[in-house]
């Protein structure tokens, strides 16, 4: 049973951008399961035959997490992650609150025995592959020894969804030698250096650009940052290489130099990578932006459903006792 269980509800576009990307992936081959207002999904199911389960409440972006989960047990997040704990589903895809999603995994599906604190994982090109980042916005303050399970939490995820032999792992500071940082930083390095992992030592926020590690590790506020500066970037670099074209490059050239770099365009679009992944939880559950097309509904979509396909959780929660 690899059925996804999808928030239809959740996202700026929901539930018509949710739904269209459902419906992509469906086409794939990829069970799914609905979750939200009838009323609301269905219009836009068209001929498709996706279930629907019912949960008339909806978690908005500007709500209190804890609270909203608290009082709202229809809602589509909640129910998404419900259907999991039920075996009704393997897995959970929302584009909705970050911070519901993760109040709604911890309280639903609970965490994974002896983890402290789960983490988002989010996937980012390199020049050879792909890079995880973790933890990029659950938890904004933590202690070393969190950094330190955080460093195995995403070298076992990228073991296992990449297939790298015994992941480089970096921890993310304002320099190279291991007395910068902050206190935080300098009892991590310590810690690391004293595991068993594949501790390079650590990295800065350039060598995002090489293939200096496999597995950048930070807190949840410096993380999200980088995320969201290497996104805004990338739409950069996107747009003046847009635009230097249009002005300089000679007319019937640029249809065969866009075509060249469509591959590197593909890459460094939002809307064609994975997704995140919350790690730490008893189930499979990714996040997207709040913005995400169908095309990135789609892919997350797809990536939700590799990760079931590799028996993650399992692989996942042994390395964790092994902690």
């Amino acid at each position: 049973m690899n059925t996804i269980a999808v928030d239809a509800m959740g996202g700026d576009s929901a539930p018509e951008e949710i739904v269209k990307g459902a419906i992509k992936a469906k086409n794939l081959g990829i069970d799914i399961i609905l979750c939200g207002d009838k009323n609301l999904i269905e219009p836009f199911l068209k001929d498709s035959e996706i279930p629907v389960v019912h949960f008339p409440e909806v978690i908005s972006m500007d709500e209190d997490p804890a609270r909203a989960i608290r009082s709202k047990k229809n809602s589509s997040i909640v129910g998404a992650m419900q259907l999991v704990k039920e075996n009704k589903a393997a897995a959970v895809f929302s584009a909705g609150s970050t911070g519901a999603s993760l109040v709604a995994a911890i309280s639903v599906l609970g965490k994974i025995k002896g983890v402290i604190r789960p983490a988002i994982a989010s996937v980012l090109p390199s020049v050879e592959g792909e890079i995880v980042l973790l933890d990029s916005g659950a938890s904004l303050e933590v202690k070393p020894k969190v950094l330190l399970q955080f460093a195995a939490m995403g070298s076992k995820f990228a073991e296992v969804l990449f297939d790298i032999n015994s992941p480089k792992v970096g921890l993310l500071n304002n320099g190279e030698e291991s007395s910068k940082g902050r206190d935080l930083e300098q009892s991590t390095y310590k810690l690391l250096k004293a595991s068993n992992l594949n501790f390079i030592g650590n990295i800065e926020g350039r060598d995002f650009a090489t293939n200096a590690a496999d597995v950048f590790v930070t807190d949840g506020f410096t993380g999200n940052i980088v995320l969201k500066t290497m996104e805004g970037t990338a739409r950069l670099q996107q747009n003046m290489i847009k635009k230097s074209f249009m002005e300089n490059l000679f007319k019937p050239l640029l249809l065969p130099v866009n075509k060249a770099l469509k591959p590197v365009k593909d890459r460094l679009d939002p809307d064609k990578t994975n997704g995140a992944y919350l790690l730490g939880v008893n189930g499979i559950v990714t996040i997207a932006h709040g913005s995400s097309t169908s095309e990135a509904v789609m892919n997350s979509i797809i990536f939700s459903h590799k990760t079931v396909e590799t028996g993650f959780i399992t692989k996942f929660a042994e390395t964790i006792s092994e902690l």
